[in-house]
């Protein structure tokens, strides 16, 4: 069983992304505050979860420490494989969310986080989008349980 690690926003679009320990999140809208509310192109944007093993495999790679949140991801989970939830349900506290597709990187994270060969080195490890379909609230190190 996941859980969650460290939940991250983002205000403003383009702006660094930092931590909250509480979220709120409402169906077909997202995370209050954050950026994206109410603002993404497609439904199954409105969240994105990427998996901390993923980050910590990343960084030994590079010789690097980069931080969580500079994944710009939302959701940061241990103890769980995300790739295996497509099109599958999950459910944190109260919040159900559908898993929808793959986030790749891309060169816009590459650039910033200033990692050669980020977007090949991440590809298929850099998590999940999905919709909400139960608002509710979340805090970290709550328990992620797979719906059937």
């Amino acid at each position: 069983m996941g859980k969650i690690k460290a939940i991250n926003i983002s205000n403003l679009d383009g702006e660094n992304t930092f931590y909250i320990n509480q979220a709120i999140l409402n169906k077909n809208k997202g995370i209050v505050n954050d950026r994206y509310y109410e603002n993404y192109k497609n439904s199954y944007e409105q969240v994105t979860f990427i998996e901390s093993e993923k980050i910590d495999d990343f960084n030994k790679k590079i010789k690097k420490k980069l931080n969580y949140k500079d994944f710009r991801r939302n959701i940061i989970t241990s103890g769980i494989n995300l790739n295996k939830l497509l099109n599958k349900k999950i459910q944190i506290n109260n919040v159900v969310f559908k898993i929808h597709e793959l986030c790749q990187p891309c060169k816009y994270l590459q650039n910033k986080l200033e990692v050669k060969n980020l977007v090949k080195l991440l590809a298929f490890k850099s998590g999940v989008r999905a919709e909400i379909l139960k608002s509710g609230e979340i805090s970290i190190y709550d328990q992620i349980y797979i719906l059937k």
